[in-house]
């Protein structure tokens, strides 16, 4: 089995893509890597593992409101860009529907507003 080279010699360089993905604080993986080993239920699943799961995700969006000073509940956590980008498009186009039935957007956008917004 051969090992795996890197692409980039050892020297600096600047990362600029954060687009795409944001490097990992190695702080924060820790953390995460002690969270996913203990707390690997479904939160939706009614076994001990997901309520446990469930209980995590509470807590932390608590916290999170916390120091957002906002109300929990306004806290929805999705799974992607994409589903992100759906959830706040349509929720906007809802809310102003009494304004129309126009979505500006540009060919700049992320693939899932355009989509979207057609």
């Amino acid at each position: 089995m051969s090992s795996v080279k890197a692409v980039i010699p050892n020297k600096k360089y600047v990362y600029l893509d954060y687009a795409a993905s944001t490097p990992i604080d190695p702080h924060v993986l820790k953390s995460m890597f002690l969270v996913f080993k203990q707390f690997y239920g479904n939160t939706m699943s009614l076994h001990r593992k997901g309520m446990e799961a469930k209980e995590l995700l509470e807590n932390i969006r608590e916290s999170f409101a916390k120091i957002m000073k906002v109300a929990s509940c306004e806290l929805i956590f999705t799974a992607s860009a994409t589903e992100s980008n759906n959830f706040a498009l349509k929720g906007i186009v809802m809310a102003n529907q009494k304004f129309g039935k126009h979505v500006i957007t540009s060919t700049q956008e992320h693939s899932s507003i355009k989509s979207t917004a057609l």
